[in-house]
């Protein structure tokens, strides 16, 4: 065997290793059988096992036998694949079924179709279901549609649960559905818009969507005719209930009655003023304002727990004002209305001072009464506070208050009006026997006490004395500087009585000789 032979049959050997084999007549019958089967025959269940039959076998074993006697003639003048009619590089040629000749794949014909049309009947015939080759695609626009569903079905659940709060808080205030059914008088002033109405039904707590009743009542076209003066108003009414009352007749105005209660009162006085005045019972006054006044006010949040310990639970929370009330008022709305005046001057000035003086309301309140009893002027209410807080900051010298304004209380307030004895109670009160502040408030301090409260003079006096006929206070440091202020008071007063003994004398004398 020379050496072009010997190369010649290596080449033979290379290109049927690597070129494709060209179908014969037999393996395109073959295909096509296999095609027509698949097409018309039932789809086989994806477990049923392969099944081969002998045709299937010797058309298996012809189509091996061509394969293995075909050849490839090349030339073998050199080792140039070009000259043997194959390409330098590898490019779409296949050969065409049943002969040697090469053709040029187009561009439109797909590698990926014929794979798969000539790997389907082989994964037939081994019984694997051939799976189409749109599936993928069509699986994700399958998942696509259901997430689109379920972004759609969150979107309308969210916007459902938001109109409902909307629809749920907007007719309640519409419709009047709240629990707080009392009764608040609203004084609508001459002069205002809708808007301004709407603002104050809302900081009255009537209301709680303003904007909203400003449109309803242009609705209504009730908003033009509101009548300013009092108006009898609940947070239970729906709004159309409220235009109707703000556009009837205010309260009448000729039965009003003005009511001053001075500083320094006390509940029982108050009651009996009310009282006279035909606004009210005094007994039932002070049932209710003791018993079941509350109106959820800011202060309520500050009263002590120790409230039954008290004789008169609000005494000191009336505060001195001028009021307008009317004739057979109802009792409810007399001391909401007292009340509400008593939160509205508490401010929030005022409860930060009192935590950075670690006093609470109640006893604010209580050391702002007995300043007010005390003082005979407003100026000498800062000095008259130093005192108390001088003690109160040396308890352990001066553990007692000692004023008489206690002592007083509960001689003419608390006793008179208990059914019972109650020594107890009357020590709790009296500062000559208890240490300290006393229970509760003994009157109904003004605005100028309960500043001098919070805001003592700063001095080292631990003693005080009042002349009752001059309204002068001396202070003192030192005990014995107390008991000189006292000799000179009643030194004082000595000389005034002998001054208007005179004086009476001289009045009968001249009397007499008129006669």
């Amino acid at each position: 065997m020379d050496k072009n032979q010997s190369r010649d049959e290596l080449l033979h050997a290379i290109l049927r290793e690597t070129v494709p084999k060209p179908r014969t007549a037999e393996e395109t019958q073959v295909k096509k059988s296999r095609n027509l089967s698949r097409e018309t025959a039932p789809e086989a269940a994806p477990e049923a096992a392969p099944v081969r039959t002998a045709v299937t076998h010797e058309i298996q074993a012809e189509t091996d036998a061509a394969n293995e006697e075909r050849s490839y003639d090349a030339p073998s003048d050199g080792l140039d694949a070009s000259s043997w009619g194959i390409p330098e590089t590898p490019t779409d040629e296949v050969p065409e079924s049943g002969g040697d000749s090469w053709t040029l794949r187009t561009p439109e014909t797909s590698y990926d179709a014929d794979l798969i049309s000539e790997s389907q009947p082989a994964m037939a015939a081994e019984g694997v279901r051939p799976v189409p080759a749109r599936t993928g695609r069509r699986q994700c626009k399958k998942k696509h549609r259901v997430i689109r569903a379920l972004v759609m079905t969150f979107v309308i659940l969210v916007v459902s649960i938001v109109l409902s709060a909307i629809l749920i808080v907007y007719g309640r205030d519409l419709l009047g559905i709240n629990s707080n059914s009392s009764t608040k008088i609203v004084t609508i002033p001459n002069d205002v818009t809708m808007e301004e109405i709407a603002e104050i039904l809302h900081d009255e707590g009537i209301i709680s969507q303003p904007d909203f009743f400003v449109v309803i009542a242009g609705l209504s076209k009730k908003d033009m005719d509101v009548m300013p003066g009092d108006h009898e108003l609940r947070p239970d009414m729906a709004y159309e209930t409220i235009l109707s009352e703000l556009v009837s007749e205010p309260l009448d105005g000729a039965v009003s009655v003005s009511v001053t209660f001075p500083e320094g009162i006390r509940l029982v006085d108050a009651a009996d003023l009310l009282e006279e005045n035909n606004i009210c019972d005094a007994d039932e006054f002070l049932t209710y304002l003791n018993q079941d006044a509350l109106f959820g006010y800011t202060y309520e949040d500050y009263l002590p727990s120790f409230q039954d310990e008290k004789f008169y639970v609000m005494e000191g929370y009336l505060f001195p004002d001028t009021y307008t009330f009317y004739q057979e008022m109802s009792v409810e709305l007399v001391c909401q209305k007292i009340l509400y005046n008593f939160d509205s001057k508490i401010t929030t000035e005022y409860y930060d001072r009192m935590e950075a003086l670690r006093l609470s309301l109640d006893e604010m309140i209580t050391l702002a009464s007995m300043i007010q009893a005390e003082a005979g002027s407003t100026e000498q209410m800062a000095d008259i506070a130093s005192v108390f807080w001088n003690r109160l900051n040396n308890s352990t010298e001066y553990p007692l208050l000692q004023s008489d304004p206690t002592t007083n209380y509960v001689e003419e307030v608390i006793k008179p009006h208990s059914e019972t004895y109650n020594q107890t109670l009357y020590d709790s009160y009296d500062t000559y026997t208890c240490s300290g502040l006393p229970v509760g408030p003994i009157c109904n301090p003004g605005s100028d006490a309960i500043y001098a409260a919070l805001y003592p003079s700063n001095t080292n006096y631990y003693y005080f004395y009042s002349n009752i006929d001059t309204g002068e206070t001396y202070f003192a440091r030192t005990l014995d500087e107390h008991d000189a202020n006292q000799a000179m008071v009643a030194s004082m007063q000595a000389a005034e009585a002998e001054v208007e003994s005179e004086a009476e004398e001289e009045a009968e004398d001249d009397s007499t000789a008129d006669e």
